[in-house]
């Protein structure tokens, strides 16, 4: 019998569950995800790979685990393993050949040569990489001990800017670059893909360690840690490490990011350390190690509008460990938006073209704004002054007419009251009028 259970497991589960449960798989990582077949799952919750010649499965939504045998038990609800045996063999025929895995090519060399490059990026001023590690809330020393050690380097290309990690194995032979783009998202390694970590001594003997998925997370635990627990980055989501680096460790924290590639990164954990404890980092709904430390208030991000306001207070502040506290930030992260803010305003008024701009221009849209309402406040006072001058003009002529006909009173001459005093002709012809 145990030979017969030795070869069900080497069924191709995939395929499998496919054909006889209906069940649509994705590729995910160094395995595979679908919809767990045990209960409603807002998202895929059951991922299978293959471990060695054994194909296995983890459910996250009822926390079902094992191979073959147990899955099929739990769909079928059989109790015994004779039984499910048995309604193996009846959905796969006596028919039991292994699958390997499908293996993605190694990567080749390509024409270059890594330490050539390693040494003319140390050429490069690394301020830039450290302005960046900062913001991204690295700990101060952590990044001075990376940029003077050469661990971080600045590599220029195509016109962009990358800070650059110098990976190197146990005995410190450098493997490979990996690339992190500073104003963008872009990733790239240079070199054979190989595992970071500056704890290569401690893994061996440690009864715990972390695991995250790129440098900057593990950066980030290092952070959050205090350099306490050791840990090593995988560049991505599949464990290219020898299995026997951990033999010694007891507990496995899994920083891993949460999203499938993570997720299933994760089971390989669970699967290829049964023996051991693998516990997932409180990330608190936070999707990788980075963000959850750059939630923190001394590490935030602040908006434009925020960092001008505290550009202009720090020209205006004689404390500034006082003025970071105000603002909630660590010193050397305010240093670093200040100096970003001076960048950008040297940056703009480069730009610009020499000559003054005219003063009845507006150079911001508010401005526009409120050259319109002044206009128009222009525009309704001329339009009341217009209308007094035209009520003083009637008013007075009015007076002049009054006065001449009190004039012509005085004077005992013939008058109208209509049209004020009479003239000789306007007399003759009412006299012509009265015969």
């Amino acid at each position: 019998m145990s030979v017969c259970i030795e070869t069900y497991k080497q069924v191709n589960l995939v395929e499998f569950l496919a054909e006889h449960y209906g069940l649509k798989f994705k590729k995910s990582g160094s395995g595979f995800v679908t919809g767990s077949p045990f209960g409603v799952d807002k998202k895929p919750s059951l991922f299978v790979r293959q471990l060695g010649s054994h194909w296995l499965f983890k459910d996250f939504s009822s926390g079902l685990g094992g191979s073959i045998i147990d899955i099929v038990g739990h769909l079928e609800q059989l109790s015994g393993v004779g039984e499910i045996l048995r309604r193996l063999e009846q959905l796969a025929g006596g028919h039991c050949t292994s699958v390997a895995v499908e293996e993605k090519p190694s990567e080749t060399r390509r024409g270059y040569d890594v330490g050539q490059l390693y040494h003319s990026f140390r050429r490069q001023d690394p301020d830039v990489c450290r302005r960046y590690l900062m913001s991204r809330g690295i700990d101060t020393d952590l990044v001075k001990e990376l940029i003077s050690a050469g661990e971080v380097v600045h590599n220029r290309y195509q016109g962009k800017s990358y800070c650059c990690f110098a990976v190197r194995d146990d005995s410190g032979g450098l493997q490979c670059l990996d690339n992190h783009e500073i104003d963008g998202s872009g990733k790239f390694v240079l070199g054979a893909k190989h595992v970071y970590s500056r704890d290569w001594q401690e893994l061996p003997h440690a009864p715990e360690v972390f695991i995250t998925e790129g440098i900057i997370d593990y950066l980030s635990m290092k952070t959050l840690e205090e350099e306490k627990i050791p840990g090593m980055a995988l560049l991505g989501n599949q464990l290219i490490f020898e299995p026997d680096l951990l033999s010694n460790c007891a507990r496995i924290i899994s920083a891993l990011d949460e999203d499938l590639g993570g997720t299933a990164a994760f089971v390989d954990l669970v699967n290829g350390y049964p023996d051991k404890e693998v516990t997932q980092y409180p990330l608190r709904d936070y999707k990788d190690p980075n963000e959850l430390l750059q939630s923190r208030s001394r590490f935030r991000r602040l908006s434009p509008e925020e960092k001008l306001s505290l550009y202009r207070t720090f020209q205006r502040s004689d404390n500034r460990s006082e003025l970071a506290r105000e603002w909630g930030l660590d010193r050397s992260h305010m240093y670093a938006i200040v100096r970003d803010v001076e960048e950008m305003v040297i940056s703009g008024l480069s730009s610009r073209r020499p000559g003054r701009r005219p003063m009845d221009q507006p150079q911001t849209m508010p401005d526009a704004w409120q050259q319109i309402d002044d206009l128009k406040e222009q525009n309704r006072n001329l339009s009341l002054e217009r209308d007094e001058t035209i009520c003083r003009e009637e008013f007075l002529k009015l007076r002049l007419k009054w006065s001449e006909i009190e004039a012509a009173e005085l004077r005992g001459e013939p008058f109208d009251e209509k049209t004020g005093v009479l003239k000789k002709k306007q007399i003759k012809k009412k006299r012509k009028r009265r015969r």
